[in-house]
């Protein structure tokens, strides 16, 4: 099956809205309704063959209920010998179509329109501008006003005639004239061509369709019912069943008032065209479905979005999807930044240089200047980050290992379509799951890192630091300056004492011990928080690129199946 091209850059497929009107109740306006929705559905789901037909009966529908609503089309179609011009002609009461025993004798389309029944001229004529038939003639014979008020009758060209051109216009007016009369003689009424060509394929079009035995005359009494059940057989066999099947004569007139009757109760009712119409769209639905196996099509798209959350496979793609987006290796960079700045300030003073010596992690990756490029982006009003960010790309495992995830989830989402379409559907998705590296990349640069914060416990645990710091520095200057006295000026000076230990002895000891207790402390602390704070940040990485995986894998992939639910749902009842 040949997929129309997609229209976004994605490849995801746009769900068309329904019509801004809502659709008629019942009835030949609600099903043409539904076959324009079709064909908006149908847009990248359905072949172009199908499209066109669909788009054809729409227009072809349009442009015959605006051409004289008032008046009936009834075209007499048959193979060659069946009769004809010679039935027109007895229907009418008047000599209208030619009649030779040389065949075919009918070569173009021919129109008799019964004056005497109050034919809108005009109006007939754009009709029969629309139909292309340029013969006409004007009956005023009164058998013709049997036929009902407002009914054109039409001889057509043998449809089984040695040209060409005869077959392609049979063809061409049986998909628009209003009432399909069907005549067959008694040699040839079984023909394949007329049945297996036109009428086993018109199943859906019997409420508009006669069949007429014409020439009985030519049959013995004991040969015309085996006959004429044989033909029911026929008919039956082809979904034609309910279809009346008259034994009519040209020659003897046998059976013409019936056959008029018949033709003028079609006409009356000014069903015939509406009838018509909705058989073309019920025949178009009948043959789509067959084709695209739609019997066995079953799609809820409610399932995939449980699917989604339970199960496994769409499991392995988010996994697949964190691995590629090196949530653990940017949430553990976070967490080591935080680690290096709690360091730099809340660290022994005298060894906080060595904090400052190693590189921050965020900043070896470049995500700092990605996120404020971000932060920028977004105060500009722009859509968000061009490019891709200085993360490393995913490895070709991690890369293969998500594209394959991708496809998998897809394919059992699309398992219940036909073969053809799931293919497509998940190409069309494998399509999409080549540009989710830059849509997970450019989640986890749009997230929140928690990056540049300093909480309020630094800044007491380093006042606390300094206050050691000093204490320390006071002892130690307060032991220095007892050293030089004794040293220099030979003086010996008492410091106070706490039981046994000097004052500057206890201030210094005191103000090393607790710099090194708090800096432990608050190291430890430290660690506490940042694996706190790596946690929060995978899970944060985490929920931004699950959004990426839905945004650019899962909600595409359900938009279509509830394109394909939609479409499947109005074919089936268009069908009926």
């Amino acid at each position: 099956m040949t997929v129309l091209p997609v229209g976004s850059p994605s490849g995801a497929r746009p769900r068309p809205e329904s019509a801004t009107l809502p659709a008629p109740a019942t009835g030949l306006d609600r099903a043409l309704w539904q076959l324009a929705r079709v064909s908006e559905l149908g847009q990248g789901l359905l072949e172009a063959p199908h499209l066109e037909g669909a788009q054809r009966i729409t227009q072809r529908a349009g442009q015959r209920r605006r051409l004289a609503p008032s008046l009936t089309v009834t075209a007499l179609l048959g193979a060659t010998g069946s009769g004809k011009s010679s039935l027109l002609n007895a229907l009418l009461g008047q000599q209208v179509a030619r009649t030779a025993v040389t065949r075919p004798t009918t070569t173009e389309p021919l129109a008799a329109l019964p004056v005497t029944s109050g034919i809108p001229v005009q109006e007939a004529a754009a009709l029969l501008d629309w139909l292309e038939v340029h013969e006409r003639s004007e009956v005023h014979a009164a058998p013709a006003a049997a036929l009902g008020e407002g009914t054109v009758l039409l001889d057509m060209p043998d449809m089984d005639s040695d040209s060409r051109g005869h077959r392609a216009v049979v063809e061409r007016m049986v998909q628009l004239v209003d009432v399909l009369v069907w005549v067959l003689d008694p040699e040839k009424y079984a023909d394949a061509l007329v049945h297996q060509g036109f009428l086993a394929q018109l199943r859906e079009h019997a409420r508009v369709t006669l069949v007429v035995l014409n020439q009985v005359d030519r049959l013995s009494p004991a040969d015309r019912e085996p006959v004429l059940a044989d033909l029911r057989r026929l008919l039956v066999s082809e979904g034609l069943g309910e279809v009346p099947l008259l034994a009519v004569s040209a020659r003897t007139g046998e059976g013409l008032e019936r056959l008029r009757e018949q033709i003028a109760q079609v006409s009356q009712a000014r069903k015939a065209r509406d009838e018509r119409l909705a058989a073309d769209v019920r025949h178009w639905a009948v043959r789509t479905s067959q084709e695209l196996g739609l019997d066995t099509v079953s799609v809820n798209p409610q399932d995939l979005s449980s699917e989604v959350a339970t199960d496994p496979r769409w499991d392995s793609l988010r996994r697949a999807a964190r691995v590629a987006a090196s949530v653990d290796l940017v949430s553990q960079a976070v967490g080591g930044s935080y680690r290096r700045s709690a360091q730099a300030r809340v660290g022994w003073i005298p060894l906080r240089w060595l904090a400052r010596l190693r590189q921050d992690p965020l900043r070896a990756l470049h995500l700092l200047t990605d996120l404020r490029a971000a932060r920028s982006a977004e105060a500009e009003g722009s859509d968000g980050v061009v490019g891709r960010s200085s993360l490393p790309a995913a490895s070709a495992a991690a890369a293969g290992a998500l594209r394959t995830s991708a496809h998998n989830c897809a394919a059992a989402a699309v398992a219940p379509l036909p073969a053809s379409w799931a293919a497509e559907a998940v190409a069309r998705s494998d399509q999409r799951a080549l540009t989710l590296p830059d849509a997970l990349d450019r989640a986890v640069v749009r997230t929140d890192l928690d990056s540049g914060r300093r909480p309020g416990w630094w800044a007491a645990a380093n006042t606390l630091q300094w206050l050691c710091l000093l204490t320390a520095l006071t002892g130690g200057l307060w032991l220095g300056g007892l050293h030089l006295v004794r040293s220099y000026l030979l003086i010996e000076v008492a410091p106070p004492v706490l039981g046994r230990l000097p004052y500057p002895t206890l201030l210094l000891g005191t103000g090393l011990l607790l710099g090194a207790v708090l800096a432990l402390g608050g190291t430890w602390l430290a660690r506490l928080a940042s694996r706190r704070l790596s946690r929060r940040i995978r899970s944060r990485l985490g929920e931004a690129v699950d959004g990426a995986v839905e945004q650019t894998v899962v909600m595409p992939l359900l938009e279509e199946l509830r394109a394909w639910d939609e479409l499947v749902r109005t074919i089936r009842d268009l069908r009926s």
